[in-house]
């Protein structure tokens, strides 16, 4: 066998991949750079994935060694320091996108800011532009302090808080949990938006669908 037959790719979902991390099948090892976490390019990585934009790979190597690495990512523990495998799975490329995904999803914690909340929030009202749109993720996908008014204190968080209220602004992880919620709900706004503009006699053929 050459080292060439030894690297094949394996597909597998977001979520399946995110999962398996979370049961400690995968490590990172501590030869790994540290992560640089942005909340501009985790907007514009989910941006990606709602235009159904390729990611690029994770490289991950599996071997029988066992290797020094990181007992958490993004908050999260990941390795048992106790526990002995007869394979481990080390990600040699993707931990940025892996910490991101991770976090966005589940929550967890970012290294250097203890206060911050990093998990992904939703905005269903904003509407996709055409093909050369740049700038609408970045009202679409929202942080906690982007959404919360603190009593009104935080005035240009106001319309947010009250979309987040009403149910239009949502958590990521509630479109791969409850799905059928979420739907009702685009069905609601899309309607609303077909009302509006049939009374300024404009013609909508459109279909508006998210999901993992």
């Amino acid at each position: 066998m050459t080292y060439t037959d030894r690297i094949f790719p394996t597909n597998k979902g977001l979520t399946t991949y995110l999962d398996e991390l979370l049961n400690k099948n995968y490590q990172i090892p501590t030869f790994q750079r540290e992560v640089v976490w942005e909340k501009e390019n985790v907007k514009k990585l989910w941006d990606s994935i709602y235009k159904f934009y390729p990611l690029g790979s994770v490289l991950i190597w599996k071997t029988d060694l066992k290797l020094q690495n990181h007992r958490e990512v993004g908050g999260h523990q990941i390795t048992d320091p106790n526990f002995a495998r007869t394979e481990y799975q080390y990600i040699l490329d993707g931990q940025q996108r892996t910490t991101s995904l991770l976090t966005s999803l589940y929550g967890g914690s970012i290294e250097n800011r203890p206060a911050f909340n990093p998990t992904i929030y939703v905005d269903l009202t904003v509407q996709s532009g055409n093909e050369t749109d740049d700038e609408s993720y970045r009202s679409r996908f929202l942080f906690w302090d982007e959404i919360d008014d603190r009593n009104g204190e935080i005035r240009q968080n106001i319309p947010k808080r009250k979309r987040y209220d009403a149910g239009l602004i949502v958590k990521l992880i509630d479109i791969k949990n409850d799905f059928g919620t979420v739907e009702r709900v685009l069905s609601r706004i899309l309607c609303e938006i077909v009302f509006c503009q049939f009374f300024k006699e404009w013609q909508v053929d459109g279909h508006f669908s998210y999901g993992f």
